[in-house]
């Protein structure tokens, strides 16, 4: 599974302001992502659950920028999603797909939230329709998912051109 990446950590410190809470929510995230990244790496379904959903739980103070809450807990509800799709309940993984997917689409005008995190979520909830027999939603969602990523990818090649 993939996890939040340490650059993106690092990015969000830097967009705290002088305020402690900023700080102590990204680092307090940090810890709740990097415990639930060892206990699923000992077998630990659980914890990596009880750590995520620590995260998923923690209000999101003043000072931490919108897309950078939206990110980590987008993150977070994809990671869980996942989890319960691995143990083979599809209905709490749709939960937290859908959770996940309707953070990137709050107070945003359409497409603004096309991002890499929403493109797993889009990944996670089609292979959940396909787990669950829903074959034509399913790939819907791997073509959505595609587009966002072709998008994404036109985006790096023309800034580099």
């Amino acid at each position: 599974m993939k996890t939040l990446s340490p650059l993106l950590l690092l990015l969000l410190l830097a967009s705290g302001c002088d305020d402690g809470a900023p700080r102590a929510w990204v680092s307090a995230s940090r810890a709740d992502s990097a415990a639930a990244t060892e206990a699923l790496t000992q077998g630990d379904d659980e914890a990596a659950l009880r750590r995520l959903g620590a995260l998923l739980a923690r209000p999101v103070p003043d000072g931490v920028a919108e897309r950078d809450a939206r990110v980590v807990r987008q993150d977070a509800c994809d990671r869980v999603a996942r989890i319960h799709l691995a143990r083979g309940d599809t209905e709490r993984a749709m939960r937290f797909a859908t959770q996940g997917l309707e953070l990137g689409q709050a107070g945003l005008e359409l497409g603004e939230a096309d991002d890499v995190f929403t493109a797993n979520l889009i990944i996670t909830r089609g292979r959940i329709h396909e787990a669950a027999g829903r074959d034509r939603e399913a790939a819907d969602d791997y073509a959505r998912a595609i587009a966002i990523q072709e998008a994404l990818l036109e985006a790096a090649l023309g800034s580099e051109r």
